[in-house]
């Protein structure tokens, strides 16, 4: 049996060759129970050659030999329900009696009966499935067969249909109310967490379209203080003024009474050098404070921005704590959706078609949402 959900939950190798198995333990038993009405039962070399070989099929080949034994498998059920329930069920031409197709009809209304009978009897079904699987599937079968007008297609119409819905009945009659129970809590609380996963990625987006012009304007800020550093920490110290004027402004004056020269002050060289010297002084200090003003400028801007900067930063910070907090959840529900899946999977798996999509919308929505947990 190879159910729709397969699809989903085939995650690895493992899962096909634990499919495979349990298809081929089924074909040994339709096997016995095909040789026990036809007196043609299977030896056992021939099953432990079956078992062989599917024990050792190489895993390029899995997916095929899964796909071949369910094929073997239907067409033993169909056989089965042949000699079960119409030893002759076509006359020579190929016609089928009108008692014939009466007694496939009550055959599949009666297994019909009962797989509903059984679905009604715990409520835990009404739960988990949206409806019954075996009146879906009835009444699919019932639309069709109406628009059957040779009765020889209605009597391997009836005998496929009944196949088809014991296989359902006997499934539904297999599942576990309690397990099944369990397995939809654990389906709901698995489509919860994708949900709450869905929002956290969308804040953990939003948080770094915020993070991301703070860093750019923290790296303009940089830029800035660059520029303003060089004259915050300019040095206007005041270099002294010397014109050397007692050197200079001197006079060779010679001594009236003793004949000999000496140096004497040139009081109007003087007077010229220290005019100079002033100017030259003032001029000197008008710089200074003109440094000092640029410095002071530079200093406030550089103060000013590198404010900015901080408040930037801070803001910054405390984004991303925010978005390290949602990583680390989306983190931790993300492997506990891909812990869920492997054991939701592994009973998923089993079920027929009709009994999957039968189940409520939240299996559905599981079906859908856990692909990318095994895909990771």
């Amino acid at each position: 049996m190879v159910s729709a959900y397969t699809s989903y939950a085939y995650a690895d190798i493992s899962d096909t060759r634990a499919e495979l198995e349990r298809a081929s333990e089924r074909v040994v038993r339709a096997w016995t129970e095909y040789g026990e009405l036809t007196g043609d039962a299977p030896s056992a070399e021939q099953i432990t050659n079956l078992r062989t070989y599917v024990a050792n099929v190489a895993d390029d080949q899995v997916a095929k030999t899964l796909d071949d034994v369910v094929s073997e498998l239907t067409s033993l059920e169909k056989k089965i329900v042949r000699w079960k329930i119409l030893p002759s069920a076509s006359n020579e031409s190929g016609g089928a009696s009108n008692g014939g197709l009466e007694t496939l009809r009550g055959q599949f209304n009666d297994v019909g009966s009962r797989c509903s009978k059984q679905f009604y009897s715990d409520k835990v079904f009404q739960e988990v499935f949206s409806s019954s699987p075996c009146l879906e599937y009835t009444e699919r079968f019932d639309n069709a067969i109406y628009h059957v007008e040779n009765n020889a297609e209605k009597i391997q119409a009836y005998q496929e249909g009944i196949a088809s819905l014991t296989k359902i009945y006997r499934q539904v009659a297999d599942l576990d109310a309690a397990e099944l129970g369990r397995i939809h809590e654990k389906v709901k609380s698995f489509n919860a967490r994708d949900a709450k996963l869905e929002a956290l990625r969308e804040e953990r987006q939003s948080l770094m379209q915020r993070i991301n012009p703070l860093v750019e304007k923290m790296d303009e800020y940089k830029s800035k203080a660059e520029s303003y550093i060089d004259d915050a920490s300019l040095n206007c110290r005041a270099e002294g003024v010397d014109f050397d004027c007692g050197n200079r402004c001197q006079r060779r004056v010679r001594d009236p009474i003793f004949g000999t020269y000496r140096n004497e002050p040139d009081r109007r060289c003087l007077e010229k050098c220290n005019f100079q010297e002033q100017r030259a002084t003032d001029g000197l200090n008008e710089k200074i404070e003109e440094c000092i003003d640029e410095r002071d400028w530079a200093k406030d801007k550089l103060e000013d921005v590198e404010i900015d900067y901080k408040s930037a930063q801070s803001r910054v910070l405390a984004l991303y704590d925010q978005y390290e907090r949602v990583n680390d959840e989306i983190v931790s529900l993300a492997d506990s959706n891909k812990r869920a899946v492997v054991e939701l999977d592994q009973f998923l798996v089993q079920l027929l078609p009709e009994i999957f999509y039968a189940m409520n919308s939240e299996f559905s929505a599981y079906g859908v949402n856990s692909v990318s947990y095994r895909s990771d």
